[in-house]
């Protein structure tokens, strides 16, 4: 008796076993059955440098998820989607979801200007819309720095808890340093 009360709860811990697996490989994939949206094209990137040529060494052209985009020593324009991206000097952007519809990028450091409903994550806050905005987080900060440029408002917000409101403040696109990165990307 003792042997098929064994056999039973070994069979059924088998059967749960390859169910949780074939539903995680579902969700993995986006799978409608597992819970997920369905199968999405994913989001071509295109990059070129300031001076227009391709550089595919930066960031290749068919990226995969977590892929750290980084920029030297030259200003990067990215097309991600239906969105484009300009980055200044020694930025950093990872690449989250580039499934269609649902581009996301984290911005780890940097400067960025963003044209289009890509989604930029700061650490626990996320930005995006569709009017261009230009985004600024030095990585040793905890806030960030975001102008919505055809309203001229600028805020900076927390990135890590605890939120204090945004504040407003002064955001100056003609400085010295920055001002050939801004004429470029308007």
């Amino acid at each position: 008796m003792s042997y098929k009360k064994d056999l039973g709860n070994g069979v059924l811990s088998v059967v749960v076993i390859i169910i949780s697996a074939v539903l995680i490989i579902g969700r993995h994939f986006d799978a409608r059955w597992a819970g997920g949206e369905g199968y999405r094209e994913r989001s071509m990137l295109h990059v070129t440098t300031r001076d227009a040529s391709e550089d595919v060494a930066c960031i290749g052209v068919d990226p995969s998820r977590e892929n750290i985009q980084t920029c030297g020593g030259a200003m990067k324009k990215i097309v991600f989607g239906s969105s484009t991206i300009w980055m200044d000097d020694n930025t950093s952007l990872v690449v989250i979801n580039d499934r269609e519809g649902k581009e996301e990028l984290a911005l780890y450091g940097g400067r960025i200007v963003i044209n289009g409903p890509v989604i930029i994550d700061v650490r626990e806050q996320k930005f995006s819309g569709i009017e261009p905005m230009s985004l600024v987080n030095y990585s040793w900060l905890y806030r960030v720095d975001v102008l919505l440029m055809e309203q001229g408002i600028a805020k900076s917000y927390d990135t890590l808890p605890p939120y204090d409101e945004p504040k407003e403040i002064e955001f100056n696109t003609q400085s010295e340093n920055v001002t050939s990165f801004y004429d470029w990307a308007r």
